[in-house]
């Protein structure tokens, strides 16, 4: 089966306040290779870690992030604990931990976000490192940030089981992140599409090809099993220490 590597969804948020330093730093002492926190830019261009694009869910108070300044949003705890994490915070923790990734995954409507985010990675010199997540149909975003720092890493979610590694290629990406959504019947579907589009022979085709496959997001045992099985390079989880053990 060989080895399968743990990535912290939103930081590994079973564990912590979900995208905050907190998850992060929790995530990397439970094990995990990889952590991802969802990016988005704030009224005065700062980059800030956040899911939603308003903060009502999370921290209480409603701002739409996109509207509303840092020095207003850094005063929010996330689950009344822990501090919104900016950008800066989360390339001084890749800075402290050389071996590690982390996956950005980027709620933009400018290509220039994109562009801009990948010169602050390349400036803090973790670009080779930091992954640039998007859904390929959004693969502008990708292209953009490729453009602006040609060393970046690029990563495409998929919009079905089929033509991975074709996927990839059109992206530009070394790596793949498959998998199903918070909805109903989307592991089924996931699932099926794997059996159907044989998700082992695509993720050995594109082992072969430089292209990592990992999938998720599994919060259960068997979902680690199961996809482990199925030949993936690494799981996506919100529970780090559960997939530690069963990987």
């Amino acid at each position: 089966m060989g080895q399968v590597s743990i990535y912290a969804h939103r930081g590994g948020m079973l564990k912590a306040p979900e995208n905050t330093l907190a998850a992060f730093k929790t995530a990397f002492s439970d094990g995990a290779d990889a952590v991802e926190c969802d990016i988005r830019r704030t009224a005065d261009g700062q980059f800030v870690a956040f899911h939603d694009a308003g903060t009502g869910r999370v921290c209480g108070r409603d701002w739409k992030v996109s509207e509303t300044a840092w020095a207003h949003l850094k005063n929010l705890r996330v689950l009344g604990s822990e501090p919104i994490a900016h950008l800066d915070d989360i390339l001084n923790l890749m800075i402290l931990s050389p071996l590690k990734e982390f996956y950005f995954e980027m709620a933009f409507k400018k290509v220039s976000d994109a562009a801009d985010l990948a010169l602050q990675l390349e400036k803090a010199g973790v670009q080779r490192r930091a992954f640039l997540l998007t859904y390929s149909h959004r693969r502008r975003l990708l292209a953009a940030a490729r453009a602006a720092v040609p060393e970046v890493g690029l990563a495409v979610m998929p919009l079905s089981a089929s033509g991975l590694l074709g996927t990839a290629e059109e992206c530009g990406a070394g790596k793949v992140c498959a998998g199903w959504l918070d909805w109903p019947l989307a592991k089924q579907y996931f699932y099926l599409g794997a059996s159907v589009f044989d998700l082992k022979k695509q993720a050995e085709e594109a082992a072969l090809a430089g292209v990592e496959i990992s999938a998720g997001i599994a919060n259960h045992p068997r979902d680690v099993r199961r996809l482990a099985e199925l030949g993936v390079k690494a799981v996506w989880t919100d529970d780090v220490p559960m997939a530690a053990k069963y990987v």
